[in-house]
């Protein structure tokens, strides 16, 4: 299991000659899992580009490497980022079906080979959180609607 908070930053290498691509600095999201990642190139000119999910071929303590061939593409156009951008996952209030606020996401956990999202990291507060610990929400279903300032989770 990954998390947004352990590869933010990362350094991403191509595989075979260990070329420097350059680093992490968001992920792109679906309703359910993550297509891939924000990549920051070395070049100070270059835009940020988008590194697919599937075409990480490894990783280790320096960091994550890609499969040879690999180029980084535009990022699509309406992309959902976690931490960035015009709606960012990050700091959304999240709510269940009955509408009682679960609390604020702080993170992300998703499997690394197939970027399915297990779990939402959520701080009810700095108080809260030091008293009762930070809360990890596993949703049973993919079912989460996401809206401008909220998310819903239709089922826990």
């Amino acid at each position: 299991m990954r998390t947004f908070k352990k590869v933010k930053g990362a350094p991403v290498f191509f595989v075979d000659s260990r070329l420097h691509v350059g680093k992490i600095t968001d992920i792109i999201l679906s309703e359910n899992s993550v297509k891939g990642f924000w990549i920051q190139t070395s070049r100070w000119w270059s835009k940020k580009r988008f590194l697919p999910l599937e075409r990480l071929a490894d990783e280790d303590g320096e960091g994550l490497y890609v499969k040879p061939g690999t180029a980084l593409i535009p990022i699509p156009h309406k992309a959902q980022r976690f931490s960035n951008g015009n709606q960012p996952l990050l700091g959304k209030a999240m709510v269940d079906k009955e509408g009682t606020t679960l609390g604020i996401v702080e993170d992300v956990y998703f499997l690394p080979d197939t970027g399915k999202i297990v779990g939402y990291e959520l701080t009810e507060g700095l108080f809260s959180d030091l008293t009762q610990g930070i809360k990890v929400v596993k949703p049973k279903s993919p079912n989460i609607k996401w809206e401008n300032s909220f998310i819903v989770l239709t089922e826990s």
